[in-house]
């Protein structure tokens, strides 16, 4: 995988089979960064580095698939559902107590 989507899958702890899934790329696509044109790539990116630097990835992970919300936030990525998985990322962070105004 290219290094903006290696970083991303490696943040959420996902697996190459569910990082392909979720952004719906074959293999060879993602190995060759054919995914660059995919805007939410780099949107969740952003997304999840702050939230990484402000909670740690580790936590993140957890969040991601050990939420009581139905549905999950990982439930959220594979129904490609970016908007509802920004939002339950502000409210964890902000349920949390961490500052999202920065």
């Amino acid at each position: 995988m290219s290094s903006a989507l290696e970083e991303l899958v490696g943040r959420l702890g996902l697996s190459d089979d569910e990082a392909l899934a979720i952004f719906r790329l074959e293999a060879l696509e993602a190995i060759s960064g054919e995914h660059l044109h995919r805007p939410e790539v780099e949107i969740l990116d952003a997304l999840t580095r702050e939230a990484d630097e402000r909670v740690g990835a580790l936590a993140l992970g957890r969040w991601l698939r050990g939420t009581t919300s139905t549905p999950t936030p990982l439930e959220l990525l594979q129904r490609a559902d970016w908007g509802a998985f920004e939002h339950a990322l502000a409210d964890w962070l902000r349920d949390s107590g961490v500052d999202v105004a920065g």
